[in-house]
């Protein structure tokens, strides 16, 4: 069967949340199954366990068999970090070394456990590195291979996010905010490159401005940052937010043909890999 061909399953995969829609591949592609579940975490060494545990479950039926797999991570499950590198380090392995070192110092020897991936930036900007559990990359790849489904891609959700929309972003510095259901990731773009990156846990969107205010201040900027887009999977609603001398946009979400409609909030993850 030819790849281009094959049904395809699109994953959001947090702690707190499963979602799935299955399409069938062809010239129109056809919504097949979808399903969307809560999790409760039993653990918080191991908070996607129980995640892990129930989607292998889900991939013993039927009708989530026989496709390729496309898993969009929570940012929740990713620790991201902005670095410079000294132009001694010659290659990758060296450079990673040295971002594992540098994370070593603020999440201690837990780094260890974590797969790493470095994104550069332009010549003298930081670079994007973002750390995932090796353990839960491991469990994903293994569930699919037990069920014969073939693993085509595990993203964090930053990523398509931000590749999709980059060039929605007009202004410049302008933070960058991925909103899932009480969690908000804060990322300043400057130059198209990411200055700093922080995720934060809160109630709902009307506490955005506060939490931008403490990033502004952290951050020790010459002028505080004031234009914000917003990505949100949550359902909060942006006309909500009061503007405390912030300017918020929001990235409009246009669900791709045989997507549900993106009013249908959490399935807004899944639809960010696949536009």
């Amino acid at each position: 069967m030819s790849p281009s061909w094959r049904n395809r399953i699109y994953i959001a995969f947090s702690p707190e949340h499963i979602s799935m829609l299955k399409l069938g591949r062809g010239l129109k592609m056809e919504l097949q199954s979808k399903h969307d579940e809560a999790i409760t975490p039993v653990t918080k060494q191991m908070s996607w366990q129980s995640a892990l545990d129930r989607l292998t479950q889900l991939f013993d039926e039927a009708e989530w068999q026989n496709a390729e797999v496309n898993i969009v991570l929570s940012n929740r499950l990713v620790r991201y970090a902005t670095m410079l590198f000294s132009a001694q380090l010659k290659n990758y392995s060296e450079q990673e070394a040295f971002a594992r070192y540098s994370l070593t110092q603020t999440f201690g020897a837990t780094v260890e456990q974590w797969a790493l991936r470095i994104q550069h930036g332009k010549t003298g900007s930081p670079s994007l590195v973002s750390a995932v559990d090796s353990a839960l990359l491991e469990g994903l790849r293994q569930a699919c291979s037990a069920h014969k489904l073939k693993l085509r891609s595990i993203t964090p959700c930053l990523m398509p996010v931000f590749n999709h929309y980059h060039n929605a972003i007009k202004s410049d510095p302008a933070w960058l905010v991925i909103n899932e259901p009480s969690y908000s990731l804060l990322a300043l773009l400057s130059g198209g490159d990411f200055v700093t990156i922080n995720g934060v846990y809160h109630d709902n969107m009307s506490e955005l401005p506060i939490l931008l205010d403490r990033e502004n201040l952290a951050g020790a900027f010459a002028e505080p940052c004031k234009s914000v887009y917003v990505y949100s999977s949550s359902g909060d609603k942006l006309s909500a937010v009061p503007t405390m001398g912030y300017e918020f946009s929001n990235l409009d979400l246009a669900a791709p043909e045989g997507f549900p409609s993106p009013a249908e909030g959490t399935y807004a993850m899944i639809m960010s890999s696949a536009l």
